[in-house]
């Protein structure tokens, strides 16, 4: 009799509760993307009946995250756990605490519960084995080290057990061909320390669907579930199923969800712009989309006149119902100053003021002792403005 696959779901950095001040009033619009992003993910997983579901890292933004998003995380893992779901979470560097200051993690609540597993060290990696559909199954992991050099690889100082029939690992780094942005920045796993015989190294961290294998090894990163910056502007986003046994993969599907839509338009002034105003905002208003974020980079060199006329109030006025929200950034926005004709001033040191003054008072005296005094007033001014670095 054929045996069945062992089936997973794999998502990370689902950041609930982020921070946005920068929006205002739509802060508490924004914070609520990320957490239909993770509402969508909990209803396809219940769907999708998978037998293990793995979290990479970043389930919250922040390792305070507000109680309503707690309470919605605690009942959406409930529900999973009594569908027979069995849940492993990992810390990554936005709910690891970097120290006893900030506190526990909010992980441990979860994992105080029952209903999820909590790999909660993070110098070396825990592990489960656990009997799924006849196979023995290792599953390991640890969370993010906040003290690990960026240099290090995890790999190379940590021990992955692989003790199963099918083995799976759990990290919340950079994986070096992944080629991560700078802002991504963190120790990186390199290709000639993965274990060629671990069946799914599950990664969270890099904000972008990867896949890559190495011998037996798929390395996996699902990147986010909703676009945090504009740095993410354009990317899918989503979360991963598999189905394996012992001999490796078998299924590997890309599940969307649906982000906020990002877009970032650039408009350059020029000073034969009739109304540099109304020219920002004839570029973006075809592009209407309530749903959007919207940033205009402004950009140009222009009078100083030419730049009275240009209003962002104005801009983001009449744009305030055609997007979600508007963004203005305008610091490339220059704007140049005409010098003044100074022809026939001559231009005068402090050296040279006060010798023509001395000077001038030298001319107009007769007496031969007031000479003197000035001639010495002269001399000994010009020397101490000298020590004083004038010119």
């Amino acid at each position: 009799m054929t045996k069945k696959t062992v089936r997973i779901v794999h998502v990370s950095d689902t950041h609930l509760d982020p921070t946005a001040r920068y929006l205002g009033p739509k802060e508490l619009e924004r914070r609520k993307d990320f957490l239909r992003a993770f509402n969508h993910v909990i209803s396809r997983t219940r769907e999708l009946k998978p037998d293990v579901m793995l979290i990479a890292g970043d389930l919250y933004d922040r390792v305070n995250p507000r109680n309503p998003t707690r309470m919605w995380v605690m009942k959406a893992f409930r529900k999973l756990h009594h569908d027979g779901v069995r849940i492993y979470i990992i810390g990554g560097n936005h709910d690891t605490p970097r120290s006893v200051e900030e506190g526990a993690s909010p992980l441990h609540v979860l994992d105080a519960a029952g209903y999820v597993r909590f790999f909660s060290r993070i110098n070396d990696m825990e592990a489960d084995t656990v009997d799924i559909n006849g196979y023995s199954v290792c599953i390991s992991g640890a969370s993010f080290n906040h003290t690990l050099p960026h240099e290090e690889d995890p790999l190379r100082v940590m021990k992955t057990p692989r003790e199963g029939d099918i083995n799976i690992a759990i990290l919340h780094y950079n994986y070096g061909p992944a080629r991560p942005p700078p802002m991504w920045s963190a120790p990186t796993i390199r290709e000639t320390n993965v274990p060629k015989d671990l069946h799914y190294l599950a990664l969270g961290h890099y904000h972008r669907y990867y896949v890559a294998r190495v011998g037996l090894t798929h390395i996996v990163c699902p990147g986010s579930t909703e676009r945090r910056s504009f740095a993410e502007e354009g990317e899918s986003k989503g979360f991963v199923y598999a189905e394996l046994d012992e001999k490796g993969v078998k299924k590997l599907e890309f599940l969307e969800t649906n982000p906020r839509p990002l877009k970032t338009v650039s408009v350059t002034i020029r000073e034969e712009d009739a109304n540099p105003t109304r020219k920002v905002i004839m570029a973006v208003k075809n592009l209407s989309d309530p749903n959007m974020i919207l940033r205009i980079r402004v950009r140009g060199r222009i009078s100083l006149e030419k730049l009275i006329q240009y209003s962002r109030d104005e801009i983001l006025k009449e744009l305030s119902d055609l997007f979600f929200y508007t963004l203005i950034d305008d610091r490339e926005l220059e704007y140049t100053l005409e010098q003044p004709e100074l022809g026939g001033i001559e231009e005068f040191s402090p050296l040279k003021l006060y010798d023509n003054y001395l000077t001038r008072l030298l001319n107009g005296v007769d007496d031969e002792e007031k000479r003197k005094i000035l001639q010495e007033a002269l001399q000994t001014g010009k020397r101490l403005l000298e020590e004083a670095g004038a010119w």
